[in-house]
């Protein structure tokens, strides 16, 4: 039967410093190991990261947590 599914959310971060796409993959390469995370997207012209979640599995702290770990900060601006 496998695992149960949880819902899956999107939330949307503003990340002071991701102002080219090197910044921009770098968050979403660490983002990518994080259990629990399905996609991960970055607009650099925006300095925004977009973040597909399993919300069972990972919350918003632990994506901060990576974040702030790759070096930079921002906060959550909307999650659907």
């Amino acid at each position: 039967m496998g695992e149960p599914k949880g819902t899956t959310r999107r939330a949307t971060f503003s990340v002071r410093g991701v102002d080219c796409a090197t910044c921009g993959m770098a968050i979403e390469k660490r983002l990518k190991r994080l259990e629990g995370v399905k996609e991960v997207g970055s607009a650099t012209m925006l300095n925004k990261v977009f973040v597909d979640y399993d919300e069972s599995r990972v919350g918003i702290s632990d994506i901060m947590k990576v974040i702030k770990e790759a070096g930079y900060s921002g906060h959550m601006t909307r999650k659907e």
